[in-house]
């Protein structure tokens, strides 16, 4: 009874807590308000920091020992899991990045620079975790979202310096750091407190660990736009959870033979994958994208409810390619609408002009279409299975105006 109550949370639990919460707090602080402590924010960050985040690791190491909910003999499995995951993000964001483009690391990538990159970053990531998965599973033994979402809005907070936050000065700039930064942090915390959960911190500094190691020390990253960032960033850890909680339950109660744990496993990653690839085919992270047809203006080529699918332009060449006879997409008072080109104007102050046509109208549309309004040429239709969005579509969003009989 002795030996088992070691092990268990005791009542110093709660103190425990919030001393490491206030330990991260003061961190938080020290390097946020260096300059006003006249002290050298490049002593904090290189040394003192790293000092505190191992001693807070050192401490929280020595408590008595509160475990994580996987079984010992299933925590190899959940590292395995935090491992592919984080090469699977890697090569999305990688995947990614040959469309929107690829760009020069601005760390240092000096010998002494990455040493000190791995001391700094190592430190913090280990002291993070450690109080992450010290307090999830100090306060819950079973799933508990509610306290996986706040711990993780908690470790996303002190992610960011105050400057970050005083600078929103503006709506738009608001909504962009949520998308672009703050929500893919808490996506990845949120992931992480859940791995925290099952496996303890190895699994979550084995996740953190390698897609952190990829952003500092590769030449190479991805320069993403700030849409396609956030879609990566927010739904690929959520796919991650959702596969991982699935995965463990099968291993852990119905699975008996390694060949079908493989099998799901497999499953797994090619489900997430494909998911995250069919969202960003949808939102136009491609080169090609999707678009419902809502009119008969195009007919019998085109029909309502049928899916187009719109190679982008996407540079001043692609425009010069445009000829008679093509379909183009173009957005004209908010509405996307798809038409023929019938000929191709060129006026001294508006530059190229495009008068265009749908198959089934009477006449040509009443106004040309200028350069910048084209959004791509129609490659491929694929019939009808755009049929249910003609169901939710108000008679307000089809262009009447835009038809000529």
């Amino acid at each position: 009874m002795t030996t088992l109550t070691k092990y268990l949370p005791t009542r110093k639990s709660n103190k425990n807590i919030i001393f490491i919460i206030a330990t991260i707090i003061f961190i938080y602080i020290l390097d946020n308000f260096a300059v006003k402590l006249h002290i050298s924010r490049t002593s904090i960050i290189n040394i003192i920091e790293p000092i505190l985040w191992i001693s807070i690791s050192v401490f929280i190491w020595r408590l008595p020992s509160i475990g994580s909910r996987a079984k010992l003999r299933h925590k190899s499995f959940i590292h395995i899991w935090a491992f592919i995951f984080s090469v699977i993000y890697i090569l999305l964001n990688m995947l990614a990045g040959f469309f929107d483009g690829l760009g020069k690391s601005p760390y240092n990538h000096t010998f002494q620079g990455v040493i000190m990159n791995l001391i700094v970053i190592g430190a913090t990531l280990i002291g993070r975790e450690f109080i992450r998965s010290y307090l999830i599973n100090s306060i819950v033994k079973k799933e508990n979202y509610m306290i996986f979402v706040f711990v993780a809005f908690f470790m996303t907070i002190t992610t960011f310096s105050i400057n970050k936050y005083s600078a929103l000065n503006n709506l738009e700039g608001a909504v962009t750091f949520l998308a672009q930064y703050f929500m893919p942090e808490f996506s990845h915390n949120l992931f992480a407190s859940y791995l925290v959960f099952l496996g303890g911190p190895l699994s979550s500094i084995i996740y953190l660990g390698i897609t952190q190691l990829f952003h500092w020390m590769s030449p190479v990253l991805p320069n993403l736009k700030w849409i396609n960032a956030a879609l990566i960033g927010i739904l690929s850890p959520v796919f991650f959870l959702m596969s991982l909680q699935s995965s463990y339950t099968s291993h852990t109660k119905e699975a008996k033979k390694s060949q079908k744990n493989d099998e799901d496993m497999f499953s797994w990653i090619i489900t997430s994958v494909v998911s995250i690839m069919i969202i960003w085919f949808t939102v136009g992270v491609f080169p090609i994208y999707p678009s419902v047809i809502i009119t008969g203006s195009m007919e019998p080529q085109i029909k309502p409810g049928d899916v187009i699918l719109v190679k982008k332009i996407s540079s001043m060449e692609d425009i010069h390619n445009l000829k008679i006879n093509d379909v183009i997409q173009f957005q004209r008072d908010g509405v996307l609408i798809s038409h023929r080109i019938l000929e191709i104007k060129t006026d001294e102050e508006k530059g190229t002009l495009y008068k265009t046509k749908g198959d089934n109208n009477s006449g040509p549309d009443t106004e040309l279409v200028k350069t910048q309004d084209i959004k791509g040429t129609i490659k491929y239709t694929v019939p009808k299975i755009g049929w249910l969005t003609l169901l939710i579509k108000s008679d307000k969003e089809i262009p009447i105006e835009d038809i000529v009989y």
